[in-house]
C-alpha cells in the first residue's frame, strides 16, 4: 500500500511544534478581525485538516517501533547462493551457511 502521506518527522516535537504554530497563526488570523464569520469557519477547517494530518504522522511514528519488533523473523532475506557469504569467511554462500540449511 502506498502511503498517502511521505513527509517523515524527525521526532514527535517536530509534529507538536507545527500544531503550536498553526495553533497561533489561526488565533492571529481569526483575532485580527479582518475576516468574516465563514472565512473564520474556512480557516478552522483548514488548521483542522492540518492538525489531523500531524497527528496521524505521529501516531504512525508511534507506532512503528511496535510494528518492527513484530515482523516475522523468517522473512529475512536470504542472500543468492553463489554470492559470498554474510558470514566473512570469504566462501561462497552455497558452500558455508548455506550448506547447514539444506
Amino acid at each position: 500500500m502506498k502511503r498517502l502521506f511521505t513527509k517523515k518527522i524527525k521526532s514527535p516535537w517536530y509534529g507538536i511544534v507545527w500544531i503550536m504554530i498553526w495553533t497561533a497563526a489561526l488565533i492571529g488570523l481569526v483575532g485580527s478581525g479582518k475576516f468574516t464569520s465563514q472565512e473564520c469557519v474556512g480557516l478552522f477547517i483548514v488548521w483542522v485538516i492540518m492538525v489531523g494530518i500531524t497527528v496521524y504522522q505521529l501516531v504512525l511514528y508511534v507506532r512503528l517501533p511496535d510494528r518492527a519488533r513484530k515482523q516475522d523473523p523468517s522473512r529475512l532475506t536470504v542472500p543468492a547462493l553463489n554470492a559470498p557469504c554474510p558470514c566473512g569467511s570469504g566462501k561462497k554462500y552455497k558452500r558455508c551457511c548455506g550448506s547447514a540449511q539444506r
